[in-house]
């Protein structure tokens, strides 16, 4: 080889050089795009918050929960034993109603009040097309779930409250508490408000609006305004625009969270529980989709099936339905061995696994401990989620008993407190409280017995107890005022005789046994006697005369009354006992047991034994 050839060829070595390092290149910048087109683009789930946090990329003075909010909300909705719980909750504790009443007013003048009126009002619609008992029954859902429930409360400029709203707990954090600032606060000590001034570290809250901007919120009664957008306390005193100053809220826990001012549900020492029941379901799930475990097993060793001979047992099997997983199964198992001239025989097995199917769903006892365990994180008895097939009334009515006395009227009392403490005083009501109603079960026949024996003392209204009555059972009985008695009465309660009043009493008609002797009652003339039975003339004027003498202690008309029922019949008897009725008692009816009967008894002794002796008195 010449010089010129070598020299010739030493160029082409670089430009081959070269070629292989450009392909290097290539090839490693080809690896690098093959490294980054296979990474991953689906993400986790994770906390929204995450970089927001205290100490995060961008740390904005965020609190992290314990507990993702998200993740708890998610596994009450999913477990069957927990949603019960939770739904068991809200119906018996925040689902029975309430009130407002005075401590300081009776009961009965409740109903003539104003302001609880206006509070009923108020209450009915916080929220445009929203109740409150929807917005309460929301927040316990939130509350059992996640531990965390917030009220929101929006004034108007002129700082009277006007709207209440719940805000989704998932969607809520809290922050780290600012630096003590002096606070004003109103107390009752000894009987009077006082001002008090205390040094108090005020809370801020905040919404992270599409993982970019926040809404900030301040606790409710807090002293300064707060920017909304900025998260900026305003300085002492001085007021921001309306349009800027940050709404309050109002937070409520189930138990306080061990590290954090965070709350976590009453069922988080349970969670292995959750976590375990929701496994086992989906156990039992895949097990069934997949069909389980065959009934029999064919195996055919050293031959295969003819094909019409698949085909028939695929269509005695079912094969292609949905219920063929679950059917006989054929193995064919090809041989390895022999030879031309002894080639192995075909063998057919059949395999039995009835032994091996299950009877029932797997893991049936452990999800059982399970639901029983999460249930007792909430102190409810068995019946309040369903399970009431060994219940008897008696029983049932116990574990009611129980329950409202440990668990539902507990939560409730704290709930009224906060309402009353906090929010009827702003709303200007602090004289009076937030009631939330009881859960009732009513024993229809106990309580009759006991309508009857307050009927029985006399000191009840006919119309109270005719109400009673139609709640206890469902009735709807209308009440009728009684008729007004035949005769007038003085401011003593005396019986005035027609005579007196100026009127002369009309002719009687003693064939038909009616009294025709009238006496004025407001508008009306009615004869003596109407509204009991007809009476006759003499039996009525006897029984007016005969009460109008006890009562003014006349001996001669008492005499008198003697002389005139000396010729009395058995009808006039009966007529006189009416009569007497009506000059005894102002509403006839309620001579239920017989009175009348009585006195007439008694004055027949008196006219037996002798009115009138020495003395000029009546004994």
């Amino acid at each position: 080889m010449s010089e010129n050839d070598e020299g010739s060829n030493r160029p082409q070595l670089r430009l081959v050089s070269a070629v292989s390092k450009d392909a290097e290149r290539a090839a490693s910048k080809k690896a690098g795009e093959t490294k980054a087109v296979i990474q991953g683009n689906a993400y986790e789930l994770e906390d929204e918050y995450s970089q927001f946090y205290m100490g995060g990329t961008k740390d904005a003075g965020i609190l992290a929960p314990t507990y993702n909010p998200r993740q708890l909300d998610r596994l009450a909705q999913e477990n069957n034993a927990l949603l019960p719980c939770v739904e068991a909750m809200v119906t018996n504790v925040d689902g029975t109603g309430y009130d407002f009443e005075n401590p300081d007013e009776e009961a009965e003048d409740a109903e003539d009040d104003e302001k609880i009126e206006e509070l009923r009002a108020f209450f009915a619609e916080p929220w445009p097309g929203v109740s409150f008992t929807t917005i309460r029954k929301d927040l316990r859902r939130d509350l059992e779930r996640t531990g965390n429930a917030y009220l929101e409360i929006l004034r108007n400029p002129q700082d009277e409250v006007v709207f209440l709203r719940r805000i989704d707990a998932k969607m809520m954090r809290l922050m780290k508490l600012d630096d003590a600032v002096p606070v004003e606060k109103i107390v009752k000590r000894k009987g009077k408000e006082v001002k008090i001034t205390v040094m108090q570290r005020e809370r801020r809250f905040v919404q992270l609006l599409n993982g970019v901007s926040m809404v900030y919120f301040r606790e409710f009664g807090s002293s300064r305004d707060l920017n909304k957008r900025n998260g900026a306390w305003a300085p002492k005193g001085q007021r921001l625009p309306a349009t800027e100053r940050a709404t309050e809220v109002i937070h409520f826990t189930v138990l306080p969270d061990a590290s954090t001012p965070y709350g976590v549900p009453r069922w988080i020492n349970q969670l292995p529980s959750v976590l375990g029941s929701r496994k086992a379901e989906e156990y039992n799930l895949e097990f069934f989709d997949n069909g389980g475990i065959p009934p029999v097993l064919i195996l055919l060793q050293g031959g295969t099936l003819q094909p019409a001979t698949k085909n028939a047992l695929d269509l005695k099997m079912g094969k292609g339905t949905a219920s063929a997983k679950n059917r006989v199964q054929v193995l064919e198992i090809m041989p390895s061995g022999g030879t031309f001239n002894s080639p192995n025989q075909a063998r057919v097995t059949v395999e039995r696994f009835g032994a091996e199917r299950q009877d029932d769903s797997m893991f049936e006892n452990y999800d059982e401990k399970c639901e029983t365990r999460v249930r007792r994180s909430f102190r409810l008895p068995p019946i309040f989620i369903g399970a009431a097939e060994d219940y008897s009334f008696a029983s049932a009515f116990a574990s009611y008993t129980v329950a409202e006395a440990q668990v539902f009227k507990p939560e409730r009392d704290e709930f009224d407190e906060i309402m009353t403490i906090k929010l009827l005083k702003a709303l200007g009501y602090g004289e009076y409280k937030f009631v939330s109603n009881p859960l009732v079960i009513e024993d229809t026949n106990l309580k009759l017995k006991g309508i009857e024996m307050a009927k029985a003392t006399g000191a009840v209204d006919l119309e109270d107890v005719l109400y009673e009555i139609n709640e206890a059972t469902g009735t709807n009985i209308k009440y009728k005022e009684p008729e007004q008695p035949a005769f007038e009465f003085d401011d003593f309660g005396n019986p005035i005789e027609p005579e007196a009043q100026g009127k002369k009493p009309a002719a009687a008609n003693d064939e038909e046994g009616t009294s025709k002797t009238t006496v004025q009652r407001g508008k009306k003339t009615q004869p003596v006697g109407q509204g009991y039975t007809g009476v006759s003339k003499a039996a009525g004027i006897a029984a007016l005369r005969l009460m109008t003498s006890l009562r003014k202690r006349d001996i001669n008309g008492m005499n008198e009354f003697i002389r005139l029922t000396k010729n009395f019949d058995q009808t006039d008897a009966e007529d006189f006992d009416k009569a007497l009725t009506f000059a005894r008692f102002v509403n006839p009816h309620r001579d239920l047991d017989g009175l009348a009967e009585l006195s007439a008894a008694t004055v027949s002794v008196i006219g037996r034994d002798g009115l009138a002796c020495g003395c000029g008195h009546v004994h």
